[in-house]
């Protein structure tokens, strides 16, 4: 009984903490849910008291509020806005989305370096009725995908990987569509539906897996 009454306390003190530092640092429970890569549903669990996070995301939390885990399971009167990470927080995502815009931008100037370089020269790749140099246009646009997608995976969170999945899958099945253009080329977007409704039901099942 004496350890029931604990665990209600501490789950009592963690909620409040959370609210505390996540309403410091002006986030929604969907925004640092996100964060997280949980749902939100399972953070307004944690602050309603009625489960707590594991010993790694409290571990996660604590270093997006710029406090210690003790901070987070301590029932303390003093508390610091963390100004630090609010700071950081606005920089990082500066940093990222320019880091990613970057690598984009070189893809599409290495392709058009190819497209000019192929135009001056007058090189064809195959018959001059299949594919002409403006193509590398199209082969661009699923290398682009895979660089959001890595920048994704390492950055974001479920939804911008799905959505920069979703372009890959479909962005080869167009590049395919033109490379082998023929009576039954559009096959290619049929198989892309499937891949794509896998593609779904992954993410849809990670999701889940990670709000349990």
């Amino acid at each position: 009984m004496e350890n029931q009454e604990k665990n209600l306390e501490l789950k009592e003190i963690i909620a409040k903490n959370i609210i505390k530092y996540r309403k410091s640092l002006g986030l929604t429970q969907l925004e640092l849910a996100e964060k997280l890569n949980y749902s939100d549903k399972t953070l307004s669990k944690w602050e309603r008291a009625e489960s707590v996070p594991d010993i790694i995301t409290l571990k996660q939390l604590a270093d997006l509020f710029g406090v210690s885990v003790d901070a987070l399971i301590s029932d303390e009167n003093d508390f610091v806005v963390p100004k630090k990470v609010t700071n950081k927080k606005g920089k990082t995502k500066n940093k990222v989305l320019s880091i990613t815009l970057l690598s984009v931008g070189i893809v599409w100037v290495v392709a058009t370096t190819i497209f000019v370089i192929l135009k001056l020269l007058e090189i064809e790749l195959f018959d001059k009725d299949i594919v002409n140099p403006w193509i590398v246009f199209i082969y661009a646009i699923p290398v682009s995908a895979i660089v959001l997608l890595v920048f994704s995976c390492i950055w974001g969170n479920n939804l911008h990987r799905f959505f920069t999945t979703s372009l890959l899958i479909w962005s080869i099945a167009l590049s395919l569509n033109i490379s082998f253009s023929s009576n039954s080329s559009y096959l290619f977007y049929i198989l892309a539906i499937p891949v794509q409704i896998m593609a779904f039901l992954y993410f849809i099942i990670f999701k889940g897996k990670k709000s349990e």
